[in-house]
């Protein structure tokens, strides 16, 4: 593998970051969107179904929103 230099590498972390803050406000939203389909009685299975997750994840998704959101209303 051939050394990059500073400046290189230096873009690539930047590029990363940016990267990294996509994914968490994408992961944000899809917490919400889960929140409201169970609002609106979707099944577990069913959002796990069409989020391409597992029953578990959908599961541990929702209460870490819940736990945000109650942690944000409360400060």
């Amino acid at each position: 593998m051939a050394a990059k230099n500073p400046d290189e590498i230096r873009e690539e972390l930047r590029h990363i970051a940016e990267e990294f803050a996509r994914i968490e406000k994408l992961r944000e939203h899809r917490d919400q969107v889960i929140a409201q389909a169970r609002e609106a009685n979707l099944t577990q299975r069913e959002v796990a179904l069409l989020l391409q997750m597992t029953e578990r994840g959908v599961s541990k998704a929702l209460t870490s929103y819940r736990l945000r959101t109650a942690t944000a209303i409360a400060s």
